[in-house]
């Protein structure tokens, strides 16, 4: 009786260590870096093209953009880097840069410039994004630099989103769990 007892608890004991083992780790890493390379990838699809957004969310409080010209121009994309000026307005200070790093790890930044192309003081914010993307959507916290940077946006997360079929693009910006704006493209209609 004593032998079986023994065999059980030691067949629960090595069913329970597996569940942690390495190779989960690893998978869980192959398929999160599989992720950020197909989202990667789409922008590809997009290179030398401008698109028209428009405000599709701003929470109480949250200056809003319903009123401005929202222009997005996937300038440049290459095996590591995507360029993706963005204008509000008149006002074109923004670039959305979306890295690829190390050939897997997907990293987002914020480059705001002034009008003679020198940098702002409130530049190169965002974050690296999460293992709970999907090739379609990414999520991205503030990394240690941007808390660092300005630690009121120490709890930003940005979202990218491509719908499946291609046809919209959105970027959203959510605080502490709570959405505060989201603007969509039309990827339908590329600008001439």
């Amino acid at each position: 009786m004593k032998t079986i007892q023994l065999v059980i608890v030691a067949a629960i004991a090595t069913a329970l260590l597996s569940c942690g083992t390495p190779k989960a780790k690893k998978e869980k890493a192959a398929s999160s870096a599989d992720t950020h390379a197909a989202f990667f990838k789409t922008f590809k699809q997009l290179e030398s093209k401008t698109f028209i957004g428009k405000e599709v969310f701003a929470a109480e409080g949250v200056s809003s953009w319903a009123d401005k010209e929202l222009v997005m121009h996937v300038r440049e994309c290459n095996d590591t880097i995507v360029y993706i000026p963005f204008r509000v307005g008149k006002n074109t200070s923004r670039t959305w840069m979306i890295m690829m790093e190390e050939g897997k790890k997907l990293r987002l930044r914020h480059d705001h410039r002034h009008a003679d192309g020198t940098p702002e003081d409130l530049t190169m914010y965002g974050g690296y994004a999460t293992d709970k993307g999907t090739a379609y959507q990414q999520f991205f916290p503030a990394d240690d630099f941007t808390s660092t940077m300005l630690e009121r946006i120490g709890d930003n997360e940005w979202s990218i989103t491509f719908s499946e079929d291609l046809s919209t693009y959105s970027y959203a910006l959510s605080k502490a769990g709570e959405l505060k704006i989201q603007v969509d493209f039309d990827l339908t209609k590329p600008v001439e």
